[in-house]
């Protein structure tokens, strides 16, 4: 059984399906993955809001202007005693105040939540990447796993194939009285498991196929043909050891922006219980305070505020103590990242070699499955072997296939292990 003739029968099996499919290769895949995900959407907006919140904390440090009014409208009758003698007050009051305030010095507040946003919106900016990380990873494990379950059921095709041509030679020689009725049931037994295992395999073809769509925000029943098979060859990256990824990784970089954000936070709670000052300019326009004649004039104020915090019975010392004990756990935090990160790495790498020689080794296994089967059922056809040989030689053929599909996709998911533990597309964009 010929290597060609095997795949030209498998392609047969998708034969009826091909045709008026969208195709797609693995780069349009994942860039179509990228455009629709609403998860990466989400993250986009949350990288806006916190921009937008940082520039909102920044105007904390320049002048704010207010302007405030009231109007006030007194329903008794009131007049005022001076000495014996009654002046009757007016019924409305009102003023309008405009007020500029500019703080000096606040304790340090201002400036640590200036610079708290800053951290918050660059650990948004770093989300962003980590999504995109993750839907390329969760891209690459969907298309690559889609291949492996098109290429098994053509496999299963093939096997269906192989064994109903035999079925038939069988047939004809029982009908002839060459054969038992055993060796006949026998063989048709296999064809109708090897129906059930093709039948099976369409199934998680069709579901990964769906997955894909939905991927893509596609409907699940649209008709998409993959180009780029599972046994495409695609090039290895070098050795990156785990101090680069360390440099490039993003969830790493959130970790460490996790503990800046806390030291901000550590001394924000001590901002609380520090000096505070600041400057003012008030004018206002209205009624009078003893209002008798309902005129109105102006007064203007220039003014200073100043705050000494005191006694708070150890507020200060509690506050900041209870933010460096989250400051610790941050930091702890950090040093576990960094360890996953370096086991993540050489696991790997490990994972990427062995894989990438085991798909030689699944190549020979094939070549000298299909021999054996060829041999085998010659041989049978002879009448120097029992048809348990055969069947025997069609389970190794059809598990040798099986285990190079599964070699092929291992090394797949193991590359993109790689990419993602080491942040090689990070790599490429410094």
């Amino acid at each position: 059984m010929k290597t060609n003739l095997i795949y030209i029968l498998g392609m047969m099996c998708l034969s009826g399906t091909v045709s008026a499919q969208t195709t797609v290769n693995y780069t349009e895949f994942e860039q179509k993955v990228l455009d629709y995900s609403q998860t990466l959407k989400q993250s986009v907006s949350q990288r806006t809001a916190m921009q937008k919140a940082m520039k909102a904390a920044k105007t904390a440090f320049f002048p704010a202007v207010d302007a405030t009014g009231s109007y006030q409208y007194r329903i008794n009758k009131y007049d005022m005693d001076f000495g014996g003698m009654a002046v009757p007050m007016e019924h409305d009051s009102y003023s309008a105040e405009v007020g500029v305030v500019q703080p000096i010095y606040a304790g340090g507040s201002i400036y640590h939540t200036y610079k708290a946003s800053q951290i918050q919106s660059q650990i948004a900016d770093k989300s962003v990447d980590l999504t995109t990380d993750n839907l390329i990873y969760a891209a690459e494990a969907s298309y690559w796993g889609t291949a492996a379950q098109k290429e098994m059921y053509k496999t299963m095709c093939q096997y269906v194939e192989i064994i109903s041509q035999l079925t038939k030679v069988l047939q004809d020689k029982y009908d002839d009285g060459y054969i038992s009725k055993t060796d006949l049931i026998q063989m048709q037994t296999r064809l109708k498991e090897a129906e059930l295992q093709r039948s099976s395999s369409y199934q998680s073809y069709q579901i990964a196929l769906q997955n894909m769509n939905v991927l893509m925000g596609l409907e699940p029943d649209k008709e998409v043909g993959l180009v780029d098979s599972i046994f495409v060859e695609l090039p290895l990256p070098a050795y990156v050891g785990a101090d680069a990824a360390l440099n490039v990784r993003p969830d790493y970089a959130i970790s460490q922006l996790d503990v800046d954000y806390q030291k901000r936070q550590v001394k924000l709670a001590a901002a609380k219980y520090n000096p505070s000052l600041s400057i003012g300019f008030k004018e206002t326009w209205g009624t009078q305070m003893l209002n008798i004649s309902g005129e109105t004039m102006f007064n203007s104020n220039v003014y200073a505020s100043v705050k000494l915090p005191l006694f708070h019975w150890g507020a200060r010392f509690k506050s900041t103590a209870a933010q460096k004990a989250i400051l610790l756990g941050k930091q702890y935090a950090l040093q576990d990242k960094q360890d996953q990160i370096t086991k993540e790495v050489a696991k790997a790498w490990t994972s990427l070699t062995e894989n990438t020689r085991q798909i030689d080794i699944a190549k020979e296994n094939c070549k000298l499955a299909e021999e054996n089967l060829d041999l085998n059922t010659f041989s049978y056809t002879e009448g120097r072997l029992t048809i348990l040989d055969v069947l025997s030689a069609q389970l190794t053929w059809v598990q040798a296939y099986t285990n190079l599909i599964q070699s092929y996709y291992e090394q797949k998911i193991a590359l993109a292990d790689y990419r993602k533990a080491t942040g090689i597309r990070y790599l490429g964009q410094k």
